[in-house]
């Protein structure tokens, strides 16, 4: 006798002891290895991560990563549920993941999804972020002068923005001490920025990463003709081969990263900026990859002071 299999799975975000919104998921095909590898015992990673972004592209079972993450949780709760449907006698066998965002999380979530929890060091050269600006008093202008806080409109995450303003024609930076080693980072590995462009006088928003006080890699985002939330990505061989490089800049020993904006002479620009990551775009492991991933179609705001549960619920039916 043939039986129908339907494997579906879902996030369900929880505020308060109450579900508030529920969303369908996309399978990787990492995930459906993954999977199929734990059925057969040859996957010994048991432990999972929930992470949250605020990417907003397509789902797809080829998606590798979330387009942009700003917070990682452990997974503190697995559970097995198993239901039978009084109407259709079909039952689903499913296991629930819930991880917790603590109180001091704070962002506007767009994306979802499920990785295995696999400890990686400093020099596995791995996806990770580079800065948020939630910590405006690291950043200084040329002259030594910080920035202050921007709170208004409400940052992507983070408690704040960076606001950087340029006058006609001009190029304004924030610099911040960073130690950071890119050596193990390929040319199709990529850079993401994540800002606010507020006008269309702006000619590119760009990155150096500096190994001297004179020496630094420079990666420039061109404006859009468009106003609003942005994130771009350029791969790292517009950093190591934009030509914008001063100096002779070492890939292993970056001790300070600016961020800055150059305006077109059509007037004054100012942009806000969310974050920089750094991904690991060519590198294969059989342990670890994207699971699921899910868009969130009326994003989610997460609030400091108040603690959210997101569920990760996978169900098979017979």
């Amino acid at each position: 006798m043939e039986s129908n299999i339907c494997l579906s799975g879902h996030y369900v975000f929880i505020q308060d002891g109450k579900e508030i919104y529920k969303s369908k998921n996309i399978l990787t095909k990492f995930g459906k290895r993954y999977l199929t590898q734990y059925l057969a015992g040859q996957s010994f990673v048991k432990d999972k991560d929930i992470a949250i972004g605020i990417g907003s592209s397509t789902a797809s079972e080829n998606n590798t990563g979330l387009d942009f993450e700003f917070y990682r949780a452990q997974v503190n709760l697995s559970s097995v549920d198993i239901q039978t449907s009084a109407t259709t006698g079909l039952s689903t066998y499913g296991v629930v993941y819930r991880a917790t965002l603590p109180v001091d999380v704070s962002g506007i979530i767009s994306e979802v999804g499920l990785y295995p929890s696999v400890t990686l060091g400093a020099t596995d050269y791995s996806s990770r972020s580079i800065t948020n600006f939630s910590d405006y008093r690291q950043w200084t202008l040329d002259d030594g002068s910080y920035s202050t806080a921007v709170t208004s409109p409400t940052p992507r995450f983070g408690s704040n923005n960076l606001s950087i303003s340029a006058t006609p024609s001009t190029i304004n930076q924030y610099s911040a001490n960073i130690s950071l080693d890119i050596t193990g980072y390929s040319q199709n590995d990529s850079l993401t920025f994540a800002y606010v462009q507020n006008d269309l006088n702006l000619d590119y928003v760009f990155v150096r990463l500096y190994s001297s006080s004179t020496d630094y890699y420079e990666i420039r985002y061109p404006g859009d003709l468009s106003i609003g939330n942005k994130l771009k990505s350029l791969t790292l061989n517009n950093l190591y081969s934009s030509g914008f490089e001063s100096g002779a800049p070492d890939s292993s020993s970056i001790i300070k990263i600016s961020v800055g904006v150059k305006a077109k002479s059509s007037g004054a620009c100012n942009v806000l900026f969310d974050g920089v990551r750094l991904n690991d775009e060519d590198s294969f492991r059989s342990d670890y990859g994207l699971i699921s991933r899910s868009v969130i179609a009326n994003p989610i705001t997460k609030s400091i002071g108040r603690q959210m549960d997101i569920e990760y619920r996978l169900g098979i039916a017979f």
